[in-house]
């Protein structure tokens, strides 16, 4: 009898207790809870707490059990899931400041979650916390754009706007979003005014300058005043490769632009390479005496001379004729005395 009666408790025991709801009890707890708790159900904690919440389905403490053991187990996504259901139901009942508990609870376990985040600015909205909502839709905007979702990211960052509360980050990643979702239009409305205003503030918003520029590069990629702009922004900026690689595309469409070659001198100089920077000097005098612009042309062969003072070309243009007579006199009388009879 004995052996009967300990048979028993370990068949209990040993009781697959996933078997202990049906499928259909657990299917209708999960809408009850808010999430799907078919992998969850299994574990003693859990169980108990969800027989409980059966026999009492409107103790929201039980919920809140659940939640925390669902975090203690690893499930955070599925214990907000739980606190967002909490959230509506209060809510249904016209108790903002009690959904908002619920929120907070939730945040505490994820603070960057999408939905808690956009569902907390609203209700700071509805209590008439409007300077708390903004960091909340930002926060929330991020996370929808890591999961691909950016038309939701899109409208959360148009509601900052629509407050008034949208910082030079904030339409920037808003444009930039609509960029990549073929909103180009869209995106030009934010970005012009903003162009002006960042161009207003000089330095101190030299990087936002810089990144809306290359936007609206992107979009007008043969509008030359832009890329212009963007030119004189990095030199600004002392990324003098990168204004490199502009100047020399714009030279391309417009070889004999002396102002788009000053630029290139320009660069060169910074960067030190001071052949190349006199090569580029050269090509700009030029342009200037097949101009007839002889003034110029002759400045620009004595900026050659200062740190070449050796090149004949420019004291010949410059006809410096008893320098250069020196200067070859000099190179003669160098190559006499290295002459050998004999190889020794």
């Amino acid at each position: 009898m004995d052996q009967g009666f300990l048979g028993k408790v370990k068949k209990i025991l040993t009781k697959d207790i996933s078997q202990t709801f049906s499928a259909e009890s657990v299917k209708n707890l999960s809408k009850l809870t808010n999430t799907d708790l078919s992998d969850v159900v299994g574990d003693a904690k859990v169980n108990r707490i969800i027989a409980d919440i059966q026999k009492n389905p409107e103790r929201t403490d039980l919920y809140t059990q659940l939640a925390e053991q669902l975090v203690a187990m690893g499930k955070p996504e599925k214990a907000v899931d739980i606190y967002i259901g909490l959230a509506h139901k209060v809510l249904e009942g016209k108790n903002p400041s009690q959904s908002m508990t619920y929120i907070n609870l939730g945040l505490k376990v994820l603070p960057d979650h999408g939905p808690l985040n956009m569902f907390s600015a609203d209700l700071d909205i509805r209590l008439g916390r409007f300077s708390d909502a903004p960091e909340k839709y930002r926060k929330a905007a991020a996370y929808y754009v890591k999961k691909n979702d950016r038309m939701t990211a899109i409208f959360l960052l148009r509601r900052i706007k629509d407050m008034n509360q949208a910082n030079q980050k904030d339409l920037l990643n808003l444009a930039g979003i609509m960029i990549s979702e073929n909103m180009c239009n869209d995106a030009l409305g934010i970005l012009h005014p903003l162009q002006e205003k960042l161009r207003n503030e000089g330095e101190k918003s030299i990087k936002e300058r810089e990144a809306c520029l290359m936007m609206l590069h992107s979009i007008k990629k043969d509008d030359l005043n832009i890329l212009v702009e963007l030119v004189e922004t990095r030199i600004e900026m002392e990324q003098y490769d990168r204004a490199l690689i502009l100047i020399k595309k714009l030279i391309l469409k417009d070889p004999n632009n002396v102002n788009l070659l000053k630029r290139e001198a320009f660069v060169h100089k910074k960067m030190g390479d001071i052949e190349t920077y006199a090569k580029v000097l050269r090509q700009i005098a030029n342009i200037y005496a097949s101009e007839g612009n002889l003034v110029y042309r002759n400045i620009y062969y004595h900026k050659i001379l200062k740190y070449f003072p050796d090149d004949v070309e420019a004291m010949a243009v410059l006809k410096l004729e008893e320098q250069i007579r020196e200067k070859v006199d000099s190179k003669i009388e160098n190559t006499d005395s290295k002459i050998k009879m004999f190889d020794v």
